[in-house]
């Protein structure tokens, strides 16, 4: 069922039952289109010649219940092509072939029928695909509902036939028995002549047998003629032999011959055998090219619509027409290389200006002016093939969003309708579109007009071309004019129903900029577009002061209002790029929000695991370490033993952070106690200069970046080093390295309590030699002359650390391994400097 384009003007509105209602469309407004030249540009993509026509005469629909069938197929086919082709490449025309089925000569052969065979063969896996689809495929599940089974037919042509197109040796029994008969007979001729070889060398000039018409010979030296019976079948190619069959295989070639005739002729038998068969089953066969050919069409578009980023868009029972970001398939620079395929030549590869227009019900009609060679009339053409395209079912290149009308008549003038032939003006064939436009506009209809008004006098060509907008207008469908007529363009914007729009120039140089920008009227730039296209300036000089005073005031108010709309757009667009950084902002704050109130209770659940799991550790040691309270008050220590019993229960106790919030507002000076933003460690700013600063901390004096530090303190008056030594320490004797008793050092009223005992247990030895340091330092200012560091034993790393360091440091006079009640060699007693 293939569909017709209406192109006759007096086109009746009825049609067969069977036929879906094709849109009222004249040849002469399709060509004007273009419409030809892109079914042309989407045929490129299809793999046979059936998709091909089929393509090239895809008619728009007027018919809404066929163009959603046309539409549920196209949906369907894409969810296909996900596993795979449709269709496959057919090198061979189908269509002739066809025609020879149906008895045209001359006929057909074996690879013609393989050929077909290979149709048949492509539509039974589809169908497969179709029925096992999920979710169903509805419209394509119809369409091969009608397909008659052609299985019996496939097997037959396969059984007679090999891929080659050749009647196979098994084909029939006769033609098996014949040729077994050819293999036997010729195995007796090769012996009987490889006998005659072997007897009559000297007279061969070749040992081989070859055949000639059919018949095995051999080849006979040009002098040895006459001197050995039998028949010459010719010369060689040089001339020195002879094909000759001796006179003893004479018989014997007859009965080969004979067998090769009969064979032949049961080939030939099976093969009108098979054209008869293919015959009746004609009707089958020209189903199932339909569904090919369907198919292949869908396949194409897909394909089109893939390389063209094309898209299926909404269609509108109401006269609605909203293109977003459109682009004429036949100026796409990324569609160059199918044009250059399917039309001989790329056409535009520049740049492309994507086109936002819209018709709607308060504004059905458009009229677009502005400069010459602005785009005016590549937005009319875009509007009207996009919407015979989406008609016609095919994905239109234009972003998603995109809503075109659904359609009862379309009519489009584009340039000069002169006709030499016909005895018809420019003027005279735009009058009889203007009367086909006016016969056939209505609320189903689409109206496109090119330079309405021109080709006359323009006060008669704007006031018929008013007059023809107004009349347009109230029969309600949509209408889309192109003018340089100020008058028509005045009147648009003063009729309900009507809008004007230009297409956008720079004002200061006459470029245009191709973007249609609702509004005012643009001026026509004649003179800037001569100017650009290089004509003589004393020429344009001379136009310009024949201008009229109102016509040189009028352009100058147009350029200004473009100058402020510019303006204004730009400003607008700041605007909007303001507003969505700062929604952008709005929603990288929530989201922050959001993750910190996920972490915010993340924490507290980790927190609350982990003082539930220390209380549980602390009810298990606490009996543990009461008993080691015991043995150690039962072996008569007493010192520091509360002290040494709290530091080990709670050695593991859980750190809670707090989110403490650094206070920014304390300066960064010298005496500032700051702390390390990243690391945590606190100190004395001893030096800044240069963003490097110098920090006593913990004994250490450490250096690292000003920005990388934070004041927590102010500085004291009269404060002094941290790092210096504690006053008032009194030397201790050593004898033989063994550890000697000395009286302590009184405590200063103002020194810290310290603990006697510093656990380091299950800590990595840098930072557990980190908090040695300023532990020893702590101790050291409150006065203890010993402490004790609990280091564990466990592999003996940790421990080898801490006594490498003791010895070097500074506030250490000795140091030895804790005793049995003291922890053993899991601890190491330190004696401090006086």
């Amino acid at each position: 069922m293939k569909p017709v384009i209406s192109t006759d003007d007096s086109t009746s509105d009825t049609a067969e039952a069977t036929e879906p209602v094709p849109l009222r469309v004249s040849a002469a407004s399709l060509a004007a289109l273009e419409y030809p030249s892109l079914l042309a540009v989407v045929a490129s993509q299809a793999a046979s010649d059936l998709g091909r026509e089929r393509l090239l005469a895809l008619a728009p629909l007027a018919d809404a219940g066929a163009l959603a069938e046309r539409r549920a197929a196209y949906d369907e086919a894409g969810r296909l092509l996900g596993g795979g082709a449709l269709v496959p490449s057919f090198e061979t025309p189908l269509a002739p072939l066809l025609d020879r089925a149906a008895g045209a000569p001359p006929g057909l052969s074996g690879r013609d029928v393989v050929a077909l065979a290979d149709l048949l063969e492509t539509t039974s896996p589809v169908v497969d695909r179709i029925a096992a689809a999920d979710p169903p495929c509805e419209a394509l599940a119809a369409r091969a509902a009608t397909l008659p089974d052609t299985a019996p037919l496939r097997r037959q042509i396969r059984r007679v036939l090999d891929r080659r197109g050749e009647v196979r040796e098994d084909a029939s029994p006769e033609l098996a028995r014949l040729r077994g008969a050819i293999r036997r007979q010729r195995e007796v001729l090769y012996q009987d002549l490889q006998g005659l070889v072997q007897e009559h060398r000297e007279l061969l000039s070749e040992e081989t047998v070859p055949m000639r018409e059919g018949r095995l010979v051999l080849m006979l030296q040009a002098g040895a003629r006459g001197r050995m019976p039998g028949l010459v079948h010719g010369r060689s190619g040089t001339g020195r032999s002879f094909y000759f069959e001796p006179l003893a295989v004479v018989e014997g070639n007859n009965r080969l011959q004979q067998a090769w005739e009969d064979a032949e002729a049961e080939r030939q038998r099976l093969l009108a055998e098979l054209a008869e068969l293919l015959r009746a089953q004609l009707p089958a066969l020209e189903a199932h090219a339909d569904f090919l050919a369907g198919l292949d069409l869908l396949q194409a578009s897909h394909s089109f619509a893939e390389r063209a980023r094309a898209v299926l868009p909404e269609l509108s029972s109401t006269p609605r027409l909203l293109l977003r970001a459109a682009r004429h398939p036949l100026l796409d620079p990324d569609l160059a290389p199918l044009r250059e395929e399917a039309l001989g030549q790329r056409g535009h590869t520049g740049t492309m200006v994507p086109l936002d227009l819209e018709l709607s019900q308060g504004g059905r009609a458009l009229v677009i002016t502005g400069p010459n060679a602005g785009g005016k009339t590549v937005a009319l053409k875009t509007a009207g093939l996009l919407a015979l395209m989406a008609l016609a079912g095919l994905p239109v290149p234009a972003a998603v969003g995109t809503v075109l009308p659904e359609l009862g008549t379309l009519v489009a003038t584009v340039g000069d309708e002169q006709d030499l032939l016909a005895d018809r003006s420019t003027f005279s064939g735009r009058l009889l579109r203007l009367k086909e436009a006016w016969e056939l506009a209505g609320p189903r209809s689409f109206v496109l007009l090119d330079e309405l008004g021109s080709g006359t006098d323009p006060e008669e060509g704007a006031a018929l071309a008013s007059a023809l907008l107004e009349g347009l207008v109230a029969r309600g469908g949509l209408v889309l004019l192109t003018t340089h007529l100020g008058r028509v363009a005045g009147e648009a914007l003063e009729l309900p129903g009507a809008a004007c729009a230009a297409m956008e120039f720079d004002p200061a140089s006459g470029e245009p900029l191709y973007h249609l920008l609702p509004g005012p009227p643009g001026s026509s730039e004649a003179i800037a577009l001569a100017r650009r296209l290089g004509l003589a300036r004393e020429l344009l000089a001379s136009a310009e002061r024949r201008l009229d005073p109102e016509g040189r005031q009028y352009r100058r108010l147009l350029a200004e209002v473009e100058r402020l709309r510019q303006e204004l757009a730009a400003r607008l667009s700041d605007a909007a790029a303001e507003q969505r950084r700062s929604q952008g902002e709005r929603e990288r704050l929530e989201r922050a929000r959001a993750d910190l109130e996920a972490e915010r209770g993340t924490v507290a659940q980790r927190s609350k695991r982990e003082l539930e799991s220390f209380r549980v550790q602390v009810r298990q040691k606490l009996a543990a370490e009461v008993e080691r309270l015991k043995a150690e008050l039962g072996a008569g220590k007493q010192r520091g033993l509360a002290e040494s019993a709290t530091t080990r229960l709670f050695a593991e106790a859980p750190v809670v952070d707090a989110g403490v919030v650094e206070d920014e507002g304390l300066p960064l000076v010298v005496g500032a106690t700051v702390r390390h933003r990243a690391l945590g460690w606190q100190g004395t700013l001893e030096k800044l200069a240069g963003g490097r600063a110098e920090v006593v901390a913990g004994g250490k004096r450490l250096r690292c970046r000003a920005d990388e530090l934070v004041a927590i303190a102010a500085p004291q008056d009269g404060a002094k080093n941290t790092a210096s030594a504690a006053p008032g320490a009194q030397s201790r004797g050593r004898s033989g390295g063994a550890h000697t008793a000395s009286r302590p050092t009184p405590r200063t009223p103002e020194a810290p309590e310290v603990p006697p005992e510093l656990m380091l247990i299950g800590e990595r030895a840098e930072p557990a030699l980190e908090r040695l340091d300023a532990y020893l330092d702590e101790a050291l200012h409150a006065g203890r002359d010993e402490v004790r560091v609990v280091h564990g034993h466990g592999s003996g790393r940790l421990r080898s650390a801490v006594r490498e360091h003791l010895n070097g440091h500074r506030a250490v006079a000795s140091w030895r391994p804790g005793e049995d009640g003291e922890g053993g060699n899991g601890a190491t007693v330190v004696q401090l400097r006086g």
